[in-house]
């Protein structure tokens, strides 16, 4: 899955803007006021009232008190578009299976917009608690999912996206040059599964392999992660690979209808 580039040109709509910018902020600051907004955003208080009066109106923020918070009308568009992208129901139960079998935590990303989305996550019985939550976008540079997607992306939509957001440091491991990320990209072709040693988080190590499908349309990638005290050694270079490749196998037989 490729989020669609043209979609960011065109002309924009100022207050549809503005009115993207208060959701965000809502969900950001966990709920706030017209004042505390206003400061955050630098609109006038105004202008903030009544783009929330609107958005109350549509039942897509709700009021208590004084503080305004995103509804739960979301969750509905969220099932929506989890439940439209393919691979998603394809994947699921292939990560659970992951999930317990490394006992650690297993992932599912895709592409959108030139940031990672995380779409499905499953916790194993040994696993640690990880920032990473069903619907944050990530840079791709900094992930091991997101180096197995941008490997099989065109050259000129990796550049695009660099172009775009950058390769911001994460951790002292970050790669952060373009020459760096392409000589990375094509040992992750190579090698077929993508490593990230501690270049998002300390401490924090994950294998991702691409998921594709028989003709090699790239539908994202998936991952097993757990900490460096456990993914080390022949774990983290042989075994968890072997078993993250072939769950990526299993997944693609299975996605031949796609």
């Amino acid at each position: 899955m490729s989020g669609d580039n043209s979609q960011t040109g065109g002309r924009q709509v100022q207050a549809v803007q503005i009115s993207c910018d208060i959701l965000d902020a809502l969900q950001e600051l966990n709920g706030a006021g017209v004042t505390e907004l206003s400061n955050h955003l630098d609109f006038s208080k105004a202008t903030i009232h009544g783009h929330l009066s609107t958005l109350a109106r549509n039942e897509f923020v709700v009021k208590d008190g004084d503080t305004y918070r995103i509804s739960l009308r979301f969750v509905r568009f969220g099932e929506y578009a989890k439940n439209s992208v393919p691979i998603y129901e394809i994947a699921r139960q292939e990560i659970d299976a992951l999930a317990d079998r490394t006992g650690e935590v297993a992932q599912l990303m895709v592409e959108e917009h030139g940031r990672g989305v995380y779409l499905h996550k499953s916790i194993g019985e040994r696993a640690i608690m990880t920032r990473s939550s069903m619907g944050d976008r990530m840079y791709l540079h900094c992930t091991a999912l997101g180096k197995a997607i941008l490997a099989h992306l065109p050259d000129e939509r990796v550049d695009e996206i660099v172009e775009r957001h950058g390769l911001p440091q994460q951790t002292e491991e970050t790669i952060t040059t373009r020459a760096e990320l392409k000589e990375e990209l094509q040992t992750v072709r190579e090698r077929g599964v993508a490593f990230d040693d501690e270049e998002i988080l300390q401490g924090l190590r994950c294998v991702a392999a691409p998921v594709t499908s028989h003709d090699g349309t790239l539908h994202g990638a998936i991952s097993v992660s757990g900490p460096v005290a456990r993914m080390k050694d022949e774990r983290f270079t042989e075994e968890i690979p072997e078993v993250v490749r072939g769950a990526a196998n299993v997944i693609q037989v299975n996605a031949t209808q796609l």
